[in-house]
């Protein structure tokens, strides 16, 4: 159920076929690596051609273009996958969730492979549902034309991707950010680009993307530590997944308490929590003044990102969590070689049906 960003109009098949081979290996070894792009996407709802929702906008507000005279219908009539689709494949998917609990409640066997397996359909399914507003496999653009130049638009601003920089930079971004620093970028090298790279991260989900982001990671990480007394073939095998999937649980925890505690002190949430319980009089006016304060903050300019004590701490833990990922699904193979014989049996659903 991939969405991926329109491609360039010079990209050919093999490139979308590897573009999406890419997406689809990422979803299996990391399906909260997807399910975090799709989170920044649908935070800043953006639009095929390197022009996204905001840069849309503010260019029609400005009256530099006219609205797109295309309907919600027409968008939808791009996509190639409908609503009845992704409803098959979700149920599909869900019926591996419903088969694990059957399974647990008739005390069959649930190896280690249907468990990494449940593990990604609750990522896939929150990546689906924040994708669920977003048309799949557009390949033609609408095009925004203007009577007024380029030069009359931006007023000559300097710019990094595209020309609309100045409204919307499109990031930060694994490959606009991230990979350019680590000297590897993966990104075409014409400007403006020619398509939206799908990595952008989420950089303001202070609403219900920010809740499915932080409640869909958790599960994923959660749910290999229900794997905590199952039969190995050795104890070894047992410790190790205990470790890696602790290690997988922990990091996203910390990464949560920490981010929690930037965006609230950012937010002015804990002197509003504050207030709230000893100062109600003076709370109203707190309010008033951290809108003040978000509206007229200077942001920090996406070449400055990522800061190199953000690149020094994150490598370490992702380089940890990376490994403890590796072993939780390659044990999910070598535990084959030895399993319950539970494990072979099937499901009585008659079980749950009274009186049958």
């Amino acid at each position: 159920m991939l969405c991926l960003n329109i491609q360039a109009p010079k990209d050919k098949y093999i490139r979308l076929m590897g573009r999406r081979l890419l997406w689809m290996c990422l979803g299996i070894i990391g399906p909260e690596f997807p399910l975090t792009y799709a989170a920044g996407q649908w935070s800043r709802a953006k639009q095929p051609f390197p022009l996204n929702a905001t840069q849309l906008h503010w260019l029609v507000i400005n009256t530099f273009v006219e609205y797109p005279s295309i309907t919600r219908k027409e968008v939808w009539d791009k996509s190639k996958q409908d609503t009845f689709t992704k409803a098959i494949t979700a149920f599909q998917v869900t019926y591996l969730i419903i088969q694990c609990i059957a399974r647990i409640l008739q005390g069959l066997a649930i190896t280690t492979l249907e468990l990494n397996a449940v593990a990604i359909v609750v990522g896939s399914l929150m990546t689906s549902y924040a994708w669920l507003h977003k048309p799949a496999d557009v390949q033609t653009p609408v095009h925004i034309h203007s009577a007024n130049t380029l030069a009359e638009i931006t007023l000559n601003r300097d710019w990094r991707i595209t020309p609309l920089d100045f409204i919307d930079e499109n990031g930060p971004g694994y490959s606009v950010n991230v990979q350019p620093f680590m000297k590897m970028p993966v990104i075409s090298s014409e400007r403006p680009i020619q398509r939206i790279p799908n990595d952008r991260f989420p950089t303001n989900p202070y609403g219900l993307q920010e809740y499915l982001l932080c409640f869909a990671t958790l599960a994923f990480t959660d749910i290999h530590v229900a794997g905590w007394n199952f039969d190995f073939p050795k104890a070894t095998e047992r410790l190790l997944w205990r470790i890696s999937s602790l290690l997988l649980f922990g990091i996203t925890v910390i990464f949560w308490v920490f981010e929690t505690m930037a965006s609230w002190t950012s937010l002015g949430r804990w002197k509003t929590l504050y207030m709230f319980l000893f100062d109600r009089q003076g709370l109203e006016e707190h309010k008033r003044r951290m809108t003040r304060r978000q509206l007229t903050m200077v942001k920090r300019e996406l070449t400055q990102l990522p800061l190199m004590w953000e690149f020094a701490a994150i490598t370490p833990l992702a380089i940890v969590y990376g490994v403890a990922r590796f072993y939780l699904l390659a044990e999910g193979f070598a535990e084959l070689r030895n399993v319950r014989g539970s494990a072979y049996v099937n499901v009585e659903w008659t079980e749950f049906i009274p009186h049958v």
